[in-house]
């Protein structure tokens, strides 16, 4: 049987341990803040805790061991030589085996005389008496009855139903260093007119000649955050730390909010004339992919690297046909030659040598086709910040950090219209707050606190 116990403290100390790598892995050319720096030596101090609770349970643990093994090596007797042994039987301390069965109340009622003393002038039937004791009703004791005794176990780790990956922004390479930029703007020079070369039309005359210019791709800086007030109690009197699960949990719905941002703008600025899909199959699929790279390329002169999609578009992907045949199998190299490779545990793959990049904030139907250098996104980490308020023994933290996106060429990037017959899709509605004194903003609560139907 397991060690409850160690398996618990184990557990936490493991969740300590990511979140100090959350906190590193936020650091990236700078020096760390006060709050960061104050969050690492809280999460320390606790590791070493643990630790010192660990340690002697996991001695005791090898003992137990030890001794299992020894016992298992000592010799044991041969089964012809060990004496028969009779199950035992319940006894009765009274003598009397069994539960008395009256055939008629009559008969309870003779035996409740005599155990009385009633019937013979004052002498109590023992006999009697035992039998009318043990014919009582016995009171049950139920769990129920003693919830004031009862522990409430935690088991596992705090369940987080939320996705805090960004396959959008690591599908242009990640989002580029903000720090040092000053300015609530700033722009990327782009050539917006090449200079011409052409034929000269005669001997000493006069080359084509036309000027280049330069202009300015404007990025503009957006911040986004979040706090929560804490009281001191939280964080001394929960077991998991309710102070690391907060962080890690401001943490993960800041990387969810500038996804969803970073992608809904990117989306938006694909303004490409569409290309449809004629058909659900393999046939119309190709057909719109190929002609969307061909308007892709001719905007912005780079090939095409990227396949952006939303899930009911992965679903429709992954599930094209030939006749018979699945033609995204998950080995590229298989005999028929396939054109890309899917698979249902992940959303990894790739159609017509393009990697396929699922962005589940995307909304239904979106496929966007386009090379992934000529859309950037700039991000500074401010990370943690925390405040004391002694007055209430409370603490107030805040996550947050700045971004900014844009696209250098916006028809570069040539969206699908999907055809008819994709997959359904689920409407996400916000579910109610639990709490009716707690005010989300519009955004957290889409993204952290959802629900879902079957659309129609």
């Amino acid at each position: 049987m397991p060690n409850v116990v160690l398996t618990r403290l184990i557990a936490e100390r493991d969740e300590l341990v990511a979140t100090i790598e959350s906190v590193l892995n936020q650091v990236e050319g700078r020096d760390l803040t006060d709050a960061e720096q104050a969050v690492l030596n809280h999460t320390r101090d606790r590791i070493q805790e643990l630790d010192n609770q660990i340690k002697p349970l996991e001695d005791y643990e090898r003992v137990k061991e030890q001794h299992r093994t020894t016992v298992q090596q000592l010799p044991q007797p041969e089964p012809s030589r060990l004496p028969e042994r009779v199950a035992a039987q319940p006894r009765r301390l009274d003598g009397i085996e069994g539960v008395p069965h009256y055939g008629s109340p009559g008969a309870f009622v003779v035996d409740y005389l005599r155990a009385a003393g009633i019937m013979q002038r004052g002498q109590v039937d023992p006999e009697a008496l035992a039998r009318v004791q043990q014919a009582r009703v016995v009171a049950d004791q139920k769990t129920s009855d003693i919830t004031g005794i009862l522990p409430t176990p935690i088991v596992g780790t705090v369940v987080n139903l939320i996705d805090a990956n960004r396959p959008f922004i690591s599908s242009l390479g990640g989002a580029k260093a903000m720090e040092g930029i000053p300015g609530t703007t700033f722009s990327r020079p782009k050539i917006t007119q090449h200079t011409t070369v052409g034929v000269q039309s005669g001997e000493k005359t006069q080359l084509p000649s036309q000027k280049m210019t330069i202009a300015p791709v404007n990025f503009t800086k957006s911040t986004y955050g979040g706090t929560v007030d804490i009281s001191r109690q939280s964080i001394d009197w929960s077991s998991p730390s309710a102070w690391d699960i907060l962080i890690r949990d401001l943490a993960n719905v800041y990387s969810v909010q500038t996804e969803t941002a970073a992608s809904a703008a990117f989306k938006a600025a694909a303004t490409a004339t569409p290309v449809a899909v004629a058909t659900n199959d393999l046939k119309g699929w190709t057909l719109a992919l190929y002609t969307a790279g061909m308007h892709s390329y001719q905007a912005g002169f780079m090939m095409p690297d990227r396949i952006w999609c939303s899930l009911d578009v992965w679903a429709a992907l992954g599930s094209l046909v030939d006749v018979a045949r699945v033609v995204l199998p998950q080995n590229v190299m298989d005999e028929m030659g396939a054109p890309g490779t899917s698979t249902l545990a992940d959303f990894r793959g790739d159609l017509l040598g393009l990697p396929r990049i699922v962005v589940p904030t995307f909304a239904a139907g979106t496929c966007i086709v386009g090379p992934s250098s000529l859309y950037e996104v700039y991000e500074e980490v401010i990370g943690l910040l925390s405040v004391i308020e002694p007055s209430i023994l409370g603490v107030q933290v805040a996550y947050g950090g700045y971004v900014a996106w844009g696209t250098l060429a916006a028809n570069a990037f040539v969206p699908l219209t999907a055809p008819a017959g994709m997959p359904t899709m689920l409407e996400l509605e916000d579910a109610p707050a639990d709490d009716a004194s707690t005010v989300d903003t519009p955004a957290t609560t889409s993204t952290t606190s959802r629900t879902a139907k079957s659309s129609a």
